[in-house]
């Protein structure tokens, strides 16, 4: 529900100029790319992992640099290097060798985006319907106990998920490096080295949790009551900390072997259960606990996920790569050092970014339990909305990447102008139902009046906000897929802390708006936001941005992983506001 949910990391290239590409290996990469999507049709791309000394695709080609590989080739081709062409004008010398752009049309590629969006977008909302369930469970029970599930979770994403989903996206790099390589054993190694890691950082985040009232009552010293609550929340929230890390980590180490569907099972699994436990626990008027009850169905679940996907590791798939060494071989315990310097700079944009909406949480505290409780009422309701336009970017930046990794221009502009203009229809889909069934909506999460007034007000702005967001969303896909993603990081930096805060702060306090003020704040960044990262994709140099992926995809010393996973935003849609 914000600008680009991504940490938005800028990979560190390793590019070789043009002129010390082979211009076979230029051929036969673009070559393979475009038969693979002449394979696949209307499918999403499988993982395609390229090594040093081998190219693997869909297609099973031979590797790059056989003799089977170049025998199809023009003898100018395989014995020719070049010194001072671009990729582009190489691939326009050679046409006649790789064989013409894919074909597709606009409407094609709105039809594949639709298609390939449902099972993510459905992957995304079991996933967050686990904060979602206790969310509503407890907001039955009245205002106070509403607010303090909103602080307490914002608390827990920004001193606790937000670190795991940081550091946990350094698996993306170890992970499908080493399987890239068919480094099976440096696979389980970099994933259990990144879970010690993880524990660690575990340690202090639990005590902040068991001391977290304390740390509330300075930050709102105006509401006793609601620090209590949401102190004791947090407190039973820390038992479930590891299993939540452990699952996360589990999660990025079976999609990079391309097993992605194992996490998408163990969620349609524990969604169900984690309702069934919010309402037993909540409500149930024999074993009922009232509001420390959905905490306790948070730790239930996030182990029970957490034990059905190591099953999985152990009995079904992805132990192949589980390391040989005993739990303890000091081998986990060294070679740290390149798994931090990937994490912290997915730990520092992350946390930038929620940091913004911890702020905007603790000011709408500071005008009472009702505002608050109304501010998780619009801000949980945004979350489950944005996890539509998040499932879309996600498809559109993999169709995109797809065909910038194949050279084809012309079908890479269809895809990006597919994304954008259904992002524009589905935005105004989402205002027109948030503005009609904004009332309704209110009254699922309390009984309380008050809060449904105050809540129904400020969707109204809501409702303005899902079509910037559905428009900021598609844009940022693009540009990840065109390997742009620090502009989006650029520009979300600017518009959280330069221009939300401020004039959240003005609307709110100084024109004494309250929630539909610190909201005010936050559609106007968006605004900047989602019409910035459009005006960068509108003028994209295409040429510029398909030679240097080619570049790179051919140059690489290591390992080039293609897949949907790889340029998906490592800011999980478990994390809530």
């Amino acid at each position: 529900m914000h600008g680009e949910t991504t940490p938005l990391i800028h990979h560190e290239r390793r590019l070789s100029h043009v002129s010390e590409i082979d211009e076979n290996e230029v051929v036969s990469y673009v070559r393979q790319k475009r038969e693979s999507i002449v394979s696949a049709k209307d499918d999403m791309p499988r993982p395609v992992i390229v090594s040093h000394h081998e190219v693997a695709s869909p297609t099973g080609l031979a590797p790059r640099g056989s003799r089977e590989d170049f025998s199809s080739l023009s003898p100018q081709v395989s014995r020719s290097t070049s010194h001072s062409q671009t990729v582009g004008e190489i691939l326009l010398h050679h046409s006649q060798d790789i064989g013409p752009e894919p074909k597709t049309s606009l409407w094609r590629e709105t039809k594949i985006l639709l298609k390939c969006s449902v099972p993510i977008v459905i992957t995304f909302l079991l996933q967050y319907s686990l904060t979602f369930a206790s969310v509503l469970s407890v907001g039955r029970l009245g205002s106070t106990e509403l607010a303090a599930v909103s602080l307490s979770s914002m608390t827990a994403n920004i001193s606790g998920y937000a670190i795991i989903q940081g550091v946990s996206t350094c698996l993306d790099t170890l992970c499908a490096q080493a399987f890239g390589k068919k480094e099976l054993n440096q696979v389980g190694v970099a994933f259990l080295r990144c879970n010690y890691l993880l524990l660690l950082c575990c340690i202090p985040t639990v005590m902040i949790w068991i001391n977290s009232r304390t740390i509330l009552g300075l930050l709102v010293p105006e509401q006793p009551e609601l620090c209590e609550l949401a102190s004791q929340y947090l407190q039973v929230l820390s038992i479930g900390l590891p299993g939540f890390l452990l699952f996360e980590n589990a999660k990025h180490f079976l999609q990079c072997q391309g097993i992605f569907h194992a996490s998408t099972c163990v969620l349609v699994i524990c969604a169900p259960v984690n309702a069934i436990l919010n309402y037993t626990l909540v409500w149930n008027k024999s074993i009922g606990v009232g509001f420390i009850g959905a905490p306790i169905s948070v730790v239930i679940t996030n182990w029970l996920m957490c034990g059905l996907l190591y099953g999985y590791i152990f009995f079904i798939d992805g132990y192949q790569c589980w390391p040989k060494q005993n739990l303890l071989d000091k081998v986990f315990f060294r070679n740290w050092d390149r798994m931090i310097k990937l994490s912290i700079p997915g730990v520092l944009m992350v946390e930038a970014e929620w940091l913004a909406f911890e702020i905007i949480t603790f000011e709408a505290a500071k005008f009472g339990t009702t505002t608050l409780a109304a501010q998780s009422i619009v801000s949980t309701t945004l979350v489950v909305l944005y996890q539509i336009p998040f499932g879309m970017s996600v498809v559109c930046s993999t169709r995109i990447a797809w065909y910038i990794g194949a050279a084809s221009r012309f079908a890479a502009q269809l895809a990006t102008k597919a994304s954008v203009y259904t992002s524009i229809v589905f935005g105004f889909i989402n205002c027109a139902i948030l503005l009609t069934f904004r009332h309704s909506l209110a009254k699922l999460y309390t009984k309380e009046q008050e809060v449904i007034d105050v809540a129904a007000k400020v969707l109204v702005v809501g409702a303005a906000y899902q079509i910037s967001d559905f428009v900021s969303c598609s844009t940022g896909g693009v540009l990840r897929g065109q390997g742009r993603q620090y502009i989006g990081g650029i520009l979300n930096l600017i518009g959280y802390y330069l221009i939300a805060l401020p004039f959240a702060y003005y609307f709110a306090f100084v024109c004494k708006l309250e929630l539909i003020g610190l909201w005010f704040g936050m559609i106007i960044a968006l605004l900047v936001v989602s019409f910035s990262q459009l005006y960068f994709t509108v003028t994209s140099d295409w040429g510029k941005i398909i030679d240097e992926c080619v570049s790179e995809g051919v140059a690489d010393e290591g390992n080039l992983t293609i897949d949907a996973h790889s340029l998906l935003p490592s800011m999980s849609s478990t994390i809530v506001v």
